[in-house]
């Protein structure tokens, strides 16, 4: 039996002894899992959860084998292509219609397939995997297709301009954040910034695509609402995402307008965050519409701009919006330098604020704004709120522990109920935040990470 089938059976092995010890006496014995599912302790119920997923990757990752190889045999050459034999116009075709796939599913499967195969010399000398690393983890299970898709196309988009052993440690890298334990859509969104982290000294845009223009359109719908559709450079986004996220927090003072309804401050917003930045939008233009003095109700709702020191004194490079997650070049980010409704951050080495103070009973603006760079938003575990709905606070409570930017983090509320109130214990280990549920949560201890995923670094 083949390594790759002896694997797929031993795991659906394990996904089966799972519910084995949630039945008594046999009393499921020849039936479904739907009984052992309802006996299933919690934790069970999610490791059952985790190991039929585990057997579903392996799967895929047979299925995009044989994708793979069906790509090989489908390669112009005269007659003896498969997919031209079988009537497919090329092989995603053909997988599409062997598997009930979509066509876009085909295709994922088949570039896939391609690139984490092994590859054969002019000499017939076998070779290995074009991402290795990749190819190996996927094999085992490790990465969902969809994700290793997407590490997939960074590592290619990547490659130009990089030595061998720099895209040997790019891919090991990648691979590794992508095994830390954030979600699937973190990764896969974390990924597509990896080519400009792969190449911070930036570059022309490929010649293949069209220049982007910015534009804004709106339209009426017939169902009386407006849509507005909004296609912005970097620079406009951060200055309107900061803005709208100061302004569709929760449990957070807003801008002030007069004739707002009084909200009651205890009440829980259960609203999806897309209505609620209606909100937002709505308070913004109610706002500019009474004062044109460029101030934002003479709060702190401010956006801040990281680069490092030598970007700032040679102009070359990028800067950051952490608010964001966005980037402009080092240039724009000097000539707003002078903006007053802009701070400015200069970072030093292991990217960390310069000069932004410390204060030593409450969190100071300027702590909190460091906080904001360093962290990028909630430090909570797979939270994604911006720095605007987030508050400082203790990793030691006060009192016990300094208020210090070092014994702080940014967390929003819910957040800061799992920390203060449902007993999860947060560590910072070299730079990164980690997170330990509590016994009665998880007893097996397991850490998960929090914050944002960090950037590659291939000068380390």
């Amino acid at each position: 039996m083949n390594r790759n089938a002896e694997a797929l059976i031993e795991q659906a092995g394990a996904y089966a002894s799972v519910l084995d010890r949630a039945s008594s006496g046999g009393r499921f014995d020849d039936a479904s899992s739907a009984g052992p599912i309802r006996l299933a302790s919690n934790q069970d119920l999610l490791r059952a959860a985790a190991e039929v997923s585990r057997l579903v990757r392996l799967a895929q990752a047979e299925q995009t084998r044989i994708a793979g190889e069906i790509a090989r045999r489908s390669e112009p050459r005269d007659d003896a292509s498969l997919a031209r034999r079988m009537g497919a116009s090329g092989a995603a075709a053909l997988v599409a219609e062997a598997t009930g796939m979509t066509r876009a599913q085909a295709g994922t499967a088949v570039a896939s397939g391609a690139v984490f195969r092994a590859r054969e010399a002019l000499t017939g000398e076998a070779l290995p995997a074009t991402f290795p690393q990749v190819a190996e983890a996927f094999a085992a299970g490790l990465l969902d297709p969809e994700v290793a898709a997407a590490m997939r196309r960074a590592l290619l988009k990547s490659a130009p301009g990089l030595a061998p052993d720099e895209l040997d440690e790019l891919e090991r890298q990648v691979l590794e954040v992508a095994l830390q334990g954030w979600a699937a859509d973190d990764v896969i969104g974390w990924l597509k910034q990896v080519p400009s982290m792969a190449h911070p000294e930036g570059g022309a845009p490929s010649p293949d695509e069209p220049a982007a223009l910015p534009s804004v359109t709106r339209k009426v719908l017939r169902n009386g609402l407006v849509r507005w559709v909004l296609d912005l450079d970097t620079l406009t986004d951060g200055f309107l995402t900061t803005a709208v996220d100061a302004n569709t927090a929760l449990q957070r003072t807003v801008i002030a307008v007069p004739d707002d309804p009084e909200s009651d401050p205890d009440a829980e917003d259960r609203r999806p965050l897309a209505q609620r930045r209606v909100d937002g939008v709505h308070r913004l233009a109610k706002k500019a519409l009474r004062v044109d003095d460029g101030q934002v109700g003479g709060t702190a709702v401010t956006m801040l701009v990281t680069i490092s020191e030598t970007a700032l004194r040679s102009g070359l490079g990028t800067a950051q919006l952490p608010d964001c997650g966005t980037g402009i070049t080092a240039g724009v980010a000097r000539m707003l330098a002078a903006d007053a409704e802009l701070i400015p951050v200069v970072l030093g080495g292991r990217s960390q604020p310069l000069d932004l103070g410390r204060a030593r009973r409450f969190f100071s603006e300027p702590q909190r704004r460091a906080m904001a760079v360093r962290d990028g938003g909630c430090a909570g575990p797979r939270c994604d709120a911006p720095p605007s709905w987030c508050d400082g606070a203790h990793i030691r409570p006060a009192g016990w522990g300094p208020t210090s930017i070092d014994n702080g983090l940014l967390l929003c509320w819910r957040c800061h109920l799992l920390h203060d109130v449902e007993g999860w214990q947060v560590e910072r280990e070299d730079g990164r935040w980690w997170w330990t549920p509590p016994p009665w949560i998880d007893p097996t201890g397991r850490r998960r990470p929090g914050g944002r995923i960090p950037p590659i670094d291939l000068s380390a």
